[in-house]
């Protein structure tokens, strides 16, 4: 090389300058006197800034942290019913909890067969049949081969319960009587914060104020039931009571949705007394129909955030460039004037590298 030096321009003279890869790009400010990339500039920045401001701001309120959360709830009958003649059915003997936390039951009807027996065989009403070798099972001592009035004859309590029967007695409860309050315990685990109406000395009934006590028709009503639809059968509605909570202002609005889940086949369940008669073991079987309220709660907690709000108006920050970025859009590729502009606005350097 040192020998010939005009080779290394050779085997460089096809490469590109290193000037021109390596070049450094800054920031010339031009004011450019056209009314027309002003309103367009200017109409740009309004809209970031309407934005910024009306919808993340006070519409979609971004700078608010937010948390959804679950809790418990208890369910409390807290007033009797009557049946269609008049009879009251005491919370004790006919509302009931169906074995889980924040359910409860009210009847709708219940048949009622007092004084059965396990002496002797009647119909049984589980086990239908059309001739006598339909419940013929090999055992005479717990079925006979016997068909009778369309059942099978089997050792049971008899009499069977049988609505219609003679023995048995149907009564048809106006669930209109009863109210439902409810007790609600929910912890926002984010905000470490517990919301809670346990404390609440006395039930508020719907549509008060801020209620917490239900009457079922009413709740019937949200879960667009009719009432004389379920009172054979009953029902299974879900009950969600939400807690809208703004934790700046330490107040919450409370709300109560209650939907339809099983109107068809619906929910019963028998509850047994037994007793001794004259050294006879005796038994009255109650068999209630009704609806099973399932509740539970679900809180929605908002508070300001100073971490959100700088994230926000960093944003707005950065869209202020899209106003820029218009304008010189514009500028370039759209007015008449277009390539003055371009020789004006960008303006390249000598080489300072030699």
């Amino acid at each position: 090389m040192g020998d010939n030096p005009g080779l290394w321009e050779k085997l460089t003279a096809d490469l590109p300058d290193p000037d021109d890869v390596f070049a450094y790009d800054t920031v010339k400010e031009v004011k450019v006197l056209d009314r027309r990339l002003g309103m367009i500039y200017y109409a740009v920045l309004m809209l970031v800034f309407f934005y910024i401001v009306i919808y993340v701001f006070m519409i979609k309120q971004q700078y608010l942290d937010k948390e959804k959360t679950t809790g418990w709830i208890l369910t409390k009958v807290v007033n009797p019913a009557h049946d269609k003649d008049g009879n009251p059915w005491d919370i004790m003997d006919s509302v009931t909890n169906p074995g889980e936390q924040g359910a409860v039951f009210v009847p709708t009807k219940v048949l009622v067969t007092r004084g059965q027996v396990q002496e002797g065989y009647c119909e049984s009403k589980l086990h239908p049949c059309s001739a006598p070798a339909d419940c013929d099972i090999g055992d005479e001592a717990l079925q006979k081969p016997e068909c009778s009035n369309g059942f099978c004859v089997r050792r049971q309590w008899c009499p069977a319960q049988s609505e219609g029967a003679p023995e048995t007695t149907t009564h048809y409860v106006d669930t209109g009587g009863y109210d439902v309050w409810f007790q609600t315990n929910l912890h926002y685990h984010k905000f470490m914060l517990d919301v809670s109406t346990t404390d609440e000395p006395e039930p508020r009934k719907y549509p008060q104020d801020h209620p917490n006590t239900f009457p079922v028709h009413d709740l019937l009503r949200m879960a667009n039931i009719e009432p004389d639809s379920i009172k054979d059968n009953g029902a299974v509605i879900t009950v969600n009571n939400i807690f809208s909570c703004d934790l700046n202002e330490h107040v919450c609005d409370r709300s109560l949705e209650a939907n339809n889940i099983d109107t068809t086949t619906g929910f019963n369940y028998v509850q047994n007394h037994f007793y001794m008669d004259g050294g006879v073991r005796k038994r009255d079987t109650f068999r209630y129909y009704g609806i099973r309220i399932v509740a539970f709660a679900t809180g929605l907690g908002k508070k300001t955030s100073f971490a959100n709000i700088v994230l926000q108006v960093s944003s707005a920050i950065a869209l202020l460039s899209v106003a820029q970025t218009a304008a010189d859009v514009f500028l370039q590729y759209i007015v008449p004037e277009r390539r003055h502009y371009v020789d004006m606005k960008v303006i390249p350097t000598e080489d300072f590298n030699e």
